[in-house]
Parts: C-alpha cells; structure tokens; sequence
C-alpha cells in the first residue's frame, strides 16, 4: 500500500497488492502507477498498516516502509511531533508483535530515521541502487 498526507484530517491510503492477490500484471500497473505527492504522516499510515497487519493469520508479520522523506504535514510546524508521532507508532508495531523496517530514499534520512525506527534502516542515498539494496534488505529480514 501506499500513503500521502494533506493534514491530519486527510490521510489517503492507496491499495496496492492484497494479501491474497498474486503478484501479477494487474499488481505491478498499480505499484508502478504510484506518484509522490503531498506530505508524509507516518505514523497514521503506520497505524492504519497495523490494523490490516493485526487481522492476518500468520507467524510473523512484517511492516516495510519505503519512503522519500520525513515525516512532514502543511498543519505540523514543528517536525520533531511528527517524527515523534512515528516513533510511537513503530512502537505500538513492536508490542503487537509486528515487525517495522524502513527502507529510505532521502539523502538526509540520518537525521531523524533511526530516531524512528531505531537500527531496522537502510538509507539508499541513489534511487538506483535500490533494487541491489532491496536484496541486501531481503537478506536481512529472512536471514
């Protein structure tokens, strides 16, 4: 799934593959359909994930998060709530039993991505790279 902010009022949570659905044609038009746009509130996305995550039969769980940036909004002035509101929601991940990893494509994600997600990070500082870096994750999570 996908997710864009335009205030706290207005989180938009796009389908992208269900649980069920196969990876198949269908699936990959609408991943590749996908546009950054608007702003990034995290932790409602994060919650919302959970949700969906909570109600699925399985042993593990996971929650990777590929995002472009921080957590930002147009109604947020000070950025640290937001990053803070992240971290809390990563938190409330872990005490479900539900596993985060954040997989960022901004530069300047050092600055306040471990402060969410702790050492469960990989920066890609070039959007190239990342579908190299996506196997290193892969490796990570399932070795």
């Amino acid at each position: 799934a996908g997710f864009a902010s335009n205030t706290r009022h207005e989180v938009r949570y796009q389908h992208i593959k269900g649980f069920k659905e196969h990876w198949n044609d269908e699936v990959k038009g609408r991943l590749a359909a996908m546009e950054a746009g608007y702003s990034t509130r995290m932790g409602a996305a994060v919650r919302h994930a959970a949700h969906y995550l909570e109600h699925q039969q399985a042993d593990k769980k996971l929650l990777l998060i590929l995002t472009d940036g921080e957590p930002s909004d147009i109604d947020v002035d000070d950025p640290q709530l937001l990053t803070q509101d992240a971290r809390q929601a990563v938190k409330e991940l872990d005490q479900k039993g539900i596993y985060s990893y954040c997989v960022s494509l901004d530069p300047r994600a050092d600055e306040y991505v471990r402060d969410i997600f702790g050492k469960r990070v990989t920066v890609v500082d070039n959007v190239q790279r990342l579908p190299e870096r996506m196997t290193q994750v892969f490796v990570t999570l399932t070795g």
